[in-house]
């Protein structure tokens, strides 16, 4: 299955700003967004971020939702996390024969 995640903090639970103000006790360089790595259950297919806000997504595949919650799990510590499930579109039209026709 294929999961849209989105992930988002304040400035206040920024571990790139706390890292920045000498916190790299607290968050070491190697576990700060370590989710990007993906994982043996979840693939991470594309992310990106827009680091102004604070806010960063991800398309990951995974056969179940709970192992893309556990790869998330240290971003929920910090800010939101949304999981949504989506249907991979160009699958289903490849899949019904309708591709390039």
């Amino acid at each position: 299955m294929i999961f849209h995640v989105t992930s988002k903090h304040s400035w206040e639970s920024c571990r790139g700003r706390m890292r920045a103000e000498s916190s790299e006790a607290i968050f070491p360089p190697s576990e700060v967004y370590r989710w990007i790595e993906g994982n043996d259950d979840v693939k991470v297919l594309l992310a990106g971020g827009h680091q102004s806000a604070h806010k960063f997504f991800a398309f990951v595949e995974a056969a179940d939702y709970q192992s893309v919650v556990s790869l998330m799990r240290p971003e929920m510590y910090v800010g939101d996390v949304d999981v949504l499930p989506v249907n991979d579109l160009i699958a289903i039209r490849k899949d019904a024969g309708d591709w390039g026709n």
